[in-house]
């Protein structure tokens, strides 16, 4: 599943609530649940939030650990602040892993 960042929380350039992020955790889980790989496309996207990313990522992390994403999360289109923004967030979560 392709899920187009841009397109699912407003047609914004920046994305920074934690709502929009929950609305991307809902759909990433659904699929990964059922065994599939999620696709995130950014394109269009200039910037996220700590916040956005933490609702996916984060707390998939603290929840289920790194494994339950690795491998099965792409990416596409982010820009170097994207990605910057998500390896800070991974690593944050990591490191509150239970």
């Amino acid at each position: 599943m392709v899920i187009n960042i841009k397109n699912e929380t407003g047609g914004f350039k920046f994305v920074g609530s934690r709502g929009a992020g929950e609305t991307i955790r809902e759909m990433m889980k659904e699929e990964l649940d059922n065994g599939h790989t999620v696709t995130l496309d950014f394109i269009g996207i200039e910037q996220v939030t700590q916040s956005f990313i933490d609702e996916f990522f984060g707390i998939f992390i603290r929840s289920f650990g790194i494994e339950y994403i690795r491998g099965k999360v792409m990416l596409v289109n982010e820009t170097q602040g994207i990605k910057d923004t998500i390896n800070f967030v991974i690593k944050y979560s990591k490191e509150r892993v239970a």
